[in-house]
């Protein structure tokens, strides 16, 4: 699947490729969704705050986290594939560039996951101001909002992680775990 355009699909279509026997896409391009899904909430409850002075400078930001998280799809599912690929060559991959081969790839596994993490946080943030500020009719939405963005923070941070094989020890890391925690605070303090 990694060469179409996953976030073109419908979503039947991106389900079907998610349940699918092929290895990618996987749970980041699966949280890329939830983070796009998140900052599309929180658009929609800053656009219907008209009497609240910075909605639409909310909404306009919650676009824009919405636009850069979905070629996040995409290239999310290209990463993992491109990992599974260098760690299937390993063998037929002379000794002297293998390690780096695999470690590149990998990396920008967890560079990609660490986008995905850091707008999840972004999101959380921002369905925080619009269930405070925000028109009280749209508080439901943000508080979904921020449980979506925290779910994928996580799931973003945890597969940093595991593309690095380090847990916090790597910068990439240690900057994924912060997100992580951030929209976990976030969320904490909506409440549920």
């Amino acid at each position: 699947m990694a060469a179409d355009d996953l976030s073109a699909l419908s979503l039947t279509g991106l389900l079907d490729e998610l349940a699918s026997e092929s290895p990618a896409p996987a749970s980041g391009s699966a949280a890329a969704v939830a983070v796009a899904m998140a900052a599309a909430l929180v658009e929609m409850g800053a656009r219907r705050s008209p009497g609240w002075e910075d909605a639409m400078g909310v909404a306009a930001q919650a676009r824009s986290i919405r636009q850069r998280t979905v070629p996040l799809v995409q290239a999310d599912a290209d990463a993992y594939a491109a990992s599974l690929a260098a760690l299937a060559a390993a063998e037929e991959t002379p000794a002297e560039g293998r390690d780096e081969a695999i470690a590149n790839a990998l990396a920008g596994a967890a560079d990609v996951a660490l986008d995905i993490a850091r707008a999840g946080t972004d999101a959380a943030y921002l369905a925080e101001l619009v269930a405070d500020r925000g028109d009280p009719s749209g508080r439901d939405d943000a508080q979904a909002a921020a449980v979506l963005a925290e779910a994928a923070t996580r799931v973003a941070a945890a597969l940093v992680a595991a593309n690095l094989m380090t847990g916090e020890s790597d910068e990439r890391g240690s900057a994924a775990a912060s997100c992580a925690r951030s929209a976990a605070m976030v969320r904490d303090r909506m409440g549920e």
